[in-house]
């Protein structure tokens, strides 16, 4: 019952933001961590027929001492999973098991009511579109080739196919090179590669192309001094240190020490030698700072609402906070939540101007709103006369899409 008990606390810590699924679910406090994601993901993923059938079944008021977080767990692999609950008898599995008809019954007359033929059918469309995205493969240059790395999945089974700009409908066991980035390989969304060769050995890195983007857009080039102002866990960094060829100087910042280490263990297993882990605030780095006079390059990927990620299921924990019914309020919150990562985005952007030899800085986030991005991109503009925008041909000339067109952002500038 101990999992349970910190599937529930991870649950729980997710409605008050205290970090990803991921971040929380891989911690090193997880002992079953592969287990521990896939519960959370799932509970995740059938929370309105969860809600739905524990509402039906009163089971939260007839067992008045079973938390609504822990039942739902036990519920969802009571009736989601052909292996049942696992764990010991306790009061709360004996607590959910006295019901299990009965919750058997709401679960029928859930998928009766919503015209579904089986479970799968009631995960909500954005959970089952998440499904659907294309499994990213990153070459590791460091290690490997591109036409090596084609040449292992061919030799697996793989048929290799020509690029396409929007792969969708993929077929089973193919492979290709990705339409925008050369280093990068697309397959079908089912592909596991946990226990393939090359990834463990660092030859190939599992990353989703809009992660890809920041570091093949900066393009610092091998010999240069660069810097990744929010770098853990370490992906783009890597990145950077493939395009810069292992030659040059690579800063990476950032005040989470836990996630720093997990940059430092990526990047070394991916090879990078260039690397230096520090571990403080973007913020708190001075610019005038003998070391850093010769960057030129920096990579800022700052906090944001993570309104754009539809490869993980965090978009669907706000179902387990606190219901409030005053929408107003709701999106007063939400407006005020957003101004302040503004605030933030702003402030770190700013901040990169300020060292003496930088000429080139990306900046990305993995939101949808306006305010963290175009909104963002507008003040930096406004408060500095040394710094322009990119133009399309400057940043990815493939790329159609340039983001909200408005007055102050032609389309064919928009980054």
């Amino acid at each position: 019952m101990n999992f349970y008990k910190q599937a529930a606390d991870i649950l729980e810590r997710l409605t008050r933001h205290e970090g990803s699924i991921k971040s929380l679910t891989l911690g090193d406090e997880v002992t079953d961590k592969r287990k521990m994601y896939a519960l959370v993901c799932e509970t995740l993923k059938y929370r309105d027929a969860l809600n739905h059938i524990l509402e039906k079944a009163d089971i939260l008021k007839l067992e008045k001492k079973l938390p609504k977080t822990l039942a739902m767990l036990l519920v969802h692999d009571l009736l989601f999973t052909k292996r049942g609950i696992q764990a010991s008898d306790g009061p709360y599995k004996q607590a959910v098991l006295r019901h299990k008809s009965r919750l058997s019954s709401e679960l029928v007359k859930l998928k009766i009511k919503s015209g579904v033929k089986n479970n799968e059918e009631l995960v909500p469309k954005a959970a089952r579109d998440a499904a659907l995205i294309p499994r990213y493969v990153r070459v590791n240059v460091l290690k490997t080739t591109v036409k090596k790395a084609i040449a292992h999945f061919v030799k697996q089974g793989f048929k290799l196919e020509d690029p396409v700009e929007d792969p969708k409908d993929l077929k089973p066991k193919t492979v290709r090179r990705d339409y925008h980035l050369p280093e990068l390989l697309v397959l079908p969304p089912t592909t596991d590669l946990h226990a393939d060769p090359m990834y463990l050995s660092g030859e190939i890195i599992l990353q989703d192309k809009a992660s890809c983007f920041p570091a093949h857009i900066l393009n610092p080039p091998p010999g240069s001094f660069a810097i990744d102002g929010c770098a853990a866990p370490g992906n783009k960094t890597s990145h950077m240190a493939c395009i810069m060829g292992n030659n040059g100087k690579i800063w990476a910042i950032d005040q989470d020490k836990r996630r720093l280490g997990t940059l430092v263990k990526l990047t070394g297993k991916a090879g990078c030698k260039i690397i230096e882990a520090c571990h403080t605030s973007f913020l708190d780095l001075d610019p005038n700072d003998e070391k850093f006079s010769k960057v030129e390059y920096i990579l800022l990927d700052p906090s944001c609402s993570g309104s754009g990620i539809i490869s993980r299921l965090d978009h669907l924990v706000d179902s387990f906070a606190p219901e409030n019914d005053n929408v107003e309020e709701s999106d007063s919150i939400q407006l005020e939540r957003l101004q302040s990562l503004a605030e933030f985005q702003v402030s770190v952007m700013l901040h990169a101007f300020k060292f003496p030899a930088v000429k080139r800085v990306s900046y990305s986030t993995c939101s949808i709103h306006q305010e963290e991005n175009e909104d963002v991109v507008k003040k930096l503009l406004s408060s500095n006369n040394e710094f322009r925008l990119a133009t399309r041909e400057e940043a990815l000339p493939t790329w159609k899409r340039r983001g909200i067109a408005t007055e102050d952002f032609p389309p064919g500038n928009l980054l």
